[in-house]
């Protein structure tokens, strides 16, 4: 019997399944089609997260944040610098503040390269600062779509947690 390689778990997909009020994965099946032991699998780092299933993931859970963090985890998106990276509300919107003064400059520099254009090697040096910039603007409205889709907002008690009592 071949031995199964553990990945490291999407932590991302228990938080969801808690903060959608499933306690445990018998009471996420109300939301997720599937069987226990299918939701725990991926839920462990047993089987990777495939596109369909952090769909219906996100979709059952009402957490659309799982598919940014899906899209960040995956190879396509690892590749591309994609990050999604859960900072406090109140630095995440002085960063867009601070971004938005800088964007200008940067729109304004990418107007001079594109004048004639071409970018040519003169140009090469300030044209990959420009892309640096904007991949972490990019970064940084991933940051507030995280935010604003966080489920962690809503404020409900674990179904099937009981009374305590």
């Amino acid at each position: 019997m071949p031995a199964r390689v553990i990945k490291k778990a999407p932590e991302y997909l228990r938080k969801a399944r808690i903060e959608a009020g499933c306690a445990n994965r018998g009471t996420a099946t109300l939301k997720v089609p599937s069987s226990p032991e299918t939701i725990g699998r991926p839920e462990r780092g047993e089987v990777p997260v495939e596109p369909a299933d952090a769909i219906v993931y996100a979709k059952g859970y009402e957490s659309p944040d799982i598919l940014i963090r899906y899209c960040a985890d995956c190879p396509v998106g690892k590749k591309m610098g994609k990050a999604a990276t859960d900072r406090p509300l109140p630095y995440a919107t002085l960063r867009v503040r601070r971004m938005i003064g800088e964007a200008q400059q940067v729109a304004d520099q990418l107007e001079r390269i594109a004048f004639d254009g071409t970018i040519d090697d003169t140009e090469r040096e300030d044209f990959d600062s420009a892309l640096s910039f904007l991949r972490q603007l990019e970064e940084t409205i991933t940051d507030m779509i995280l935010l604003g889709s966080s489920t962690s907002t809503k404020k409900a008690a674990p179904v099937g947690a009981g009374s305590g009592r």
